[in-house]
């Protein structure tokens, strides 16, 4: 419920949605959340989702977490067993459901494109309103400003790629979700 509430909210400066920080402990139900979230954006309309995790072994859970809920017919698609290029074309035929994505594929790219730029095209872009859910955010820690404390600073490139999905569709429902996300307050 308060994440769905802190969705609602646009943020003034650059006319984005605002995310929230999932940060429960280990075992309490985190991906039950995330699919929660998935099923409301569906029954609100919104069919188009992005959820990325650690391993594509996840994925199994993730369509365990939406079934358990009730959400069994939204169809998870693996990022990684799809061609390059438009996911909504008569030939790939996903038009609607759940990408799920490691962080390793976010990065990935090939002569044909990037996976990056792949999703956010299906995700619907500037106008894209599904959740672009982050589990096991700290994965992409590391993002830093130009320079720090008078130092160049180097971002991840895993770093730098969850911000530019992020930019590339600022109306998605973003949540981050991890354990150990607060373990350093440099990460968050």
């Amino acid at each position: 419920a308060y994440a769905c509430q802190r969705h609602l909210t646009m943020l003034p400066e650059r006319q984005e949605r605002a995310g929230f920080f999932l940060g429960d402990g280990v075992g309490l139900g985190k991906g039950r959340q995330l699919a929660g979230l998935i099923y409301e954006g569906w029954l609100n309309g919104r069919k188009r989702h992005l959820w990325i995790s650690v391993s594509a072994d996840l994925m199994v859970d993730s369509q365990r977490d939406l079934r358990d809920i009730g959400a069994k017919k939204i169809p998870v698609y693996n990022i990684t067993k799809l061609p390059y290029g438009k996911l909504d074309t008569k030939k790939n035929k996903i038009k609607e459901g759940v990408i799920f994505s490691t962080y390793s594929a976010l990065v990935s790219k090939s002569r044909q494109g990037t996976r990056l730029d792949q999703i956010a095209e299906w995700l619907g872009g500037a106008a894209a309103e599904g959740c672009m859910l982050f589990d096991e955010s700290h994965k992409a820690k590391n993002l830093f400003a130009d320079s720090e404390k008078g130092k160049p600073a180097k971002s991840t490139k895993m770093a730098l790629c969850v911000k530019e999905i992020q930019e590339k569709c600022p109306l998605a429902r973003v949540v981050y979700c991890s354990a150990t996300g607060a373990s350093s307050l440099q990460n968050m």
